[in-house]
């Protein structure tokens, strides 16, 4: 079984107590979705990192300034940027998500109520 990044707890959430749960595609298609943006925003909290890293090597190091910006220093500060990039992709994502699942969720009422009508009219 593949990992899942959405817990029963984060799924009753999303989906709300009322309504049934989502098939094994959905699934799929929802972390597919997360590991996307979370990889993106590794990208781009590497990006950062290494732009505003090398800014401040620069800035720290070269001139009358004293070597401050230190090896281990580099490697936290470019790992931190990544996290934090990972971190708002993924809650962006995720607010994304619950937005297309409401949607989805509101498409599924109106087409449920809409059979019910067409029936009790008959």
């Amino acid at each position: 079984m593949p990992y899942c990044l959405f817990s029963h707890a984060m799924l009753s959430q999303l989906w709300g107590a009322q309504t049934s749960m989502p098939s094994n595609e959905q699934l799929e298609s929802l972390n597919k979705q997360l590991w996307n943006a979370g990889i993106i925003g590794a990208l781009r909290g590497t990006l950062v990192g290494l732009v505003s890293g090398l800014y401040l090597n620069y800035k720290y190091n070269n001139g009358p300034n004293v070597r401050f910006f230190n090896t281990p220093y580099k490697f936290l500060y470019l790992i931190s940027w990544n996290v934090a990039g990972i971190i708002f992709t993924t809650d962006i994502a995720k607010t994304k998500l619950r937005h297309q699942i409401a949607i989805e969720d509101e498409i599924k009422r109106d087409t449920f109520l809409q059979q019910e009508l067409a029936q009790s009219r008959r």
